[in-house]
Parts: structure tokens; sequence; C-alpha cells
């Protein structure tokens, strides 16, 4: 059995020091022991943990604590070990297993008779404390760095640690806010603190001077920091409402952060490091699938999509800044984001030109979505990046009989059903539906928004109208939103074209659309939502189908 510098078996000192943290107050359910906690080795291995694969580690911990009882790793907390027989040795081991853990907030050694207590500041810096006494839950572990943060210090998470930090936001962090108690509440508030870390990493991205300390970070000293951070994100977020009310938020949002002083301190201490608006809008985009996550159930069947999925299906589509673009189920906008990047990236690079990107986007980006949260969401991006807000609207897409009286901005935007003239306006269709055999738009809605498709499908049925899976309706509204000549990628299920449930789908799209390319999506691109088969198809509107009197 190993031995400790004293002589004490290592056994015995994690015994010892489990029954002290219960006396302070560890439940032990928050304890972990058995099995030994395994550190991933690289970044690569962090993201393989995230994603649920298989990772090589660099060695486990002895005992672990948690931030809650759940055992994740976006709720890892302290890192103990009892192994190295010397306090230098401790020391060394600690740092390689913190730096491998990016949540861990401090890492604890002894061997019976020495201790170290190692706090981490800011990204990569640390603070050494010999013989300090073991923590207990309640202990405020933030050690904010001596110097104020700017943008040049500030880092890029990789997505499996910003996906963490934005869990253990969620799981631990807001569900213990006494000021929003409902979850939809907690959600709102959070995304509410991000919109002003968004805003602060936008101006600081866009200063001339780098090197200015950003707004968004940890004021005041640890006798006045929780009071003082909780201020200063209030003052920030009453201007940022004021100033992006009608392009941002809804009727219901209030200009107030309904979470507590402490709450929003630990918001704060979690994300001030990270570069989240950096030079790209992947980890962006992430960062708001998480939050949309976290409000959707699986069965509704909204699977977001991820970027490993969008940007091929985007450079297929070759979208240019002559297109007028569409997602009619844009979640958190991942779609026309990407749209957005690949415009200024082939036409608008340089910053004399994003004026002519934002006058595009502005004109010729639009998204939809019933979704509230993902519609806000994805309107604070684009005014992040200056852009492109203008026309992301909420609404159904499909119910478009419902639009003149419960969403009139639609109905102004895309047109009245009957009013074909007005619908007939985009170039590009691009989206992810949802879908499931489950998820169904009824006969009755089909028939009356004039989705001839339901009618196509209605082959071995008595009726005219059947229900009908929203996927292949999304194909009709899109065939209703395109022009003559113009284009859709959708991501559909490949058991549509493949299946003989769905014979009469051919039928229904000659005249109408004509298959111009199709994109294998691995299965395991949808793996934490369903197992699905599906594809990229791309088709071309080729004309209006049979005329009316002789559809079927």
């Amino acid at each position: 059995m190993a031995r400790g510098a004293a002589g004490r078996p290592e056994e015995q000192v994690r015994q010892d020091v489990i029954r002290e943290l219960k006396q302070r107050g560890w439940p032990e359910d928050r304890l972990q022991w058995k099995p030994e906690w395994r550190v991933p080795d690289t970044p690569h291995d962090l993201t393989k943990r995230e994603r649920g694969q298989k990772y090589d580690t660099c060695g486990s911990c002895d005992l672990v604590a948690f931030a809650d009882n759940s055992r994740e790793s976006h709720a890892l907390q302290i890192i103990f070990e009892f192994k190295a027989p010397d306090i230098s040795a401790g020391r060394e081991q600690l740092i390689r297993y913190l730096a491998n853990e990016p949540l861990a907030k401090m890492g604890y050694w002894t061997n019976g008779s020495e201790s170290l207590a190692i706090y981490k500041r800011h990204s990569a810096e640390w603070i050494y404390v010999s013989g300090a006494p073991l923590p207990t839950p309640g202990d405020d572990l933030t050690r904010p760095p001596d110097e104020p943060v700017t943008w040049k210090r500030m880092y890029v998470p990789t997505e499996a640690q910003l996906s963490s930090v934005l869990r253990r936001l969620l799981a631990t962090v807001v569900v213990g806010d006494f000021r929003a108690t409902r979850r939809e509440d907690q959600l709102r508030e959070l995304v509410h603190v991000l919109f002003v870390k968004l805003e602060s990493d936008a101006v600081a991205r866009r200063s001339k001077n780098q090197n200015d300390p950003v707004d968004f970070q940890i004021k005041g000293d640890d006798a006045t920091k929780v009071k003082l951070t909780a201020i200063a994100v209030r003052e920030k977020f009453r201007e940022y409402f004021k100033k992006q009310r009608t392009r941002i938020f809804h009727d219901d949002d209030r200009d107030e952060i309904l979470l507590t002083d402490e709450t929003i301190f630990a918001i704060v201490a979690e994300l001030y490091p990270l570069r989240i608006l950096g030079d790209d809008v992947d980890l962006l985009s992430k960062a708001f699938q998480i939050f949309r996550a976290s409000a959707l159930k699986s069965a509704e069947g909204q699977f977001l999509t991820p970027q490993r999925v969008i940007r091929p299906c985007l450079m297929a589509l070759d979208i240019t800044s002559r297109d007028k673009v569409i997602d009619p189920a844009c979640g958190t906008g991942g779609f026309i984001l990407e749209a957005l990047r690949q415009v200024r990236e082939k036409e608008f690079p340089g910053e004399e030109e994003s004026w002519d990107l934002i006058k595009w986007a502005n004109d010729n980006l639009y998204g939809v979505d019933i979704d509230a949260l993902g519609v806000k969401l994805t309107r604070a991006v684009m005014v992040a990046l200056r852009d492109g807000s203008t026309h992301v609207l909420l609404g159904d897409s499909i119910r478009r009989h419902n639009w003149k009286t419960k969403y009139p901005r639609l109905a102004q935007e895309l047109g009245e059903p009957g009013k074909e003239d007005i619908a007939e306006q985009f170039t590009v269709v691009v989206t992810n539906p949802p879908f499931g055999e489950s998820l169904k738009i009824k006969a009755s809605d089909s028939r009356a928004a004039g989705f001839t498709i339901s009618r196509y499908a209605a082959t071995s049925s008595k009726s005219e109208y059947v229900d009908l899976e929203v996927g292949l309706v999304f194909l009709d509204l899109a065939h209703r939103l395109l022009q003559v000549g113009g284009r859709v990628g959708i991501v559909l299920p490949e058991t549509y074209f493949f299946s003989h449930r769905y014979r009469w789908l051919p039928e229904w799209l000659e005249g109408r659309f004509e298959l111009r390319g199709m994109l294998n999506i691995a299965m395991e691109a949808f793996e934490e939502f369903c197992r699905a088969k599906t594809n990229f198809y791309i088709f071309e509107k080729v004309g209006n189908g049979p005329a009316e009197n002789s559809e079927r």
C-alpha cells in the first residue's frame, strides 16, 4: 500500500479526509473516490468525454468534490490528492490535473501532516496556500486576477470547455436562486446576463486598444466583489435593454435581471475569462445551442444541427450576396449565421466592406422559429455581429393560415395564403426542420394552409388530406417561399426517399423540385438527440407543379 511522507497509508489519509469533509458539511453524494475520477489527457480527450466517447487519461484523482450531486464533469469543483510523497510533487500533480479539468476551481493535497491548497486565478495562474484547512461546501473558491482583464488576456475556450461551463451554470448555479425559481425564468435570466457578456465581448473585440479593461469582469475586492459585480452587470443590462428593446426582446421582458447578486457574481466568475464572441461564430452558436437544448424536450423533434454539419451544407449551397435566404425553423440561427460568415469570407472580407455585408444581411437574411428563446438568442447573435437581426421572426412557419391573427409580422414579411406573389421571394431556403414519425401536422392544418403535399400523401386514405410528418410539410413550405430557380437545402430522414410507404413523394416532387445534390450525414451527428439516418438534400424549384384544377 502506498504511504505518504509521514508514513501513513494513503488509504488511511483518504478516509480521514472524507470523514472530516463530511463533518464540515459535505454530503456523501457530492464526494467520489470509488471509482476514482479519471482526468482527460488532452483537450481532444476532454471533447471526447463531453460527447460521451472513450478517452485517454493522464491519471485518476484520489478524491473529488462536486458542486451538486450529479457527479457530472460540469459540476466538478475540487480535486484531492494523497499519493505524492512530498508537497512539491503533490503541487505538480495537482496543477496537471487542474489544467486538464478547466472547471475545477481548487486542488488540495495532504499526506496527513502537511497540506497545500491550489486555487485557479484567471485561466492558468495559480495561488498556493500551504497548511490550508479543508474546504467547506460554502467556501468562495473564486480567485479573480490581480489586474483587470483585457481582451488580449482573455482566452478562447474549446467547444468542450464552453459546453461544460454553460452546463454548470444551468445545472448548479441558477437552480439555487430564490428570485427565479421556475426553470424557464432561470433560463431567461441567465440568457440576459449572457447578453451583457456578448456586448462586452463585441465592444472589446472592436476596440482600437485591446489592452483596455473589458466591462464584463469581477469588480471590487474580496469584501465588495459580489455586490459591485452585480451592480455593474445590472447597469450594463439596463443600457443594453434600452438600446436593443425593439430588436431583441419580447413584450414581457423587463430591464431588470431577476437573479440575486450572488448568482450574478457566480455567472460572471465562470464566464469573464472567456472569449465567447471571437473571430468566428462557431463557439457562440454552440453556446446558444446549449441554452436552447435545455429548454427543449427531445419529444418535440427539435434536434440541434451541429456546426460540423452546418458548414459543409452551406458550402454546397454556394450562397452569395445575390441570394435572399430564409431558415423557417432557425432555432438559434446556425444556418443563417453560417450563410453570413461565408458571404463575408467570399465577398466582404475587409473591415472597409463591413457595411456592404451589414446591408446585405439586413435586407436578405431571414429566420423564423416558434421558440421564443431561440428567436431572442438568434437576434442577439446577429446584433453582436452588427447585422442581420431585422428579419428574425417569432412564429409558426407551418400554420400559415394563423399568421394574420397570431403572427402579423409573418404575414407582413412572408405573405398570406393566396398571395403567392409575395411569398415567392427567396432564392434559398435552408433548414433542419423538426422531424419524427410521431411529429405530424394535422390534415386540417395542411388544408387550411394550402399544403398540397398532404393531399398526395393520402394514397391509401379515404380522406382528401392526411396527417403528415412535419419535415415533409416544411418541404412544401420551402417550395412556396422560393422563386422558380431557387434552391432548398433541407435535412430530412432518408427513409422518405427510399421507403415504399412514401412512394407517392416522387409524384409530388415532379414539376416542383429537381434533386441537385445530396450530402450524407452520419448517424452520429445527431446522436445526442436521436438515431435517425438523415441526409442534406438540395433541390431546385423548377415550377409550381400541376395547375390547381388538376391537383389530386
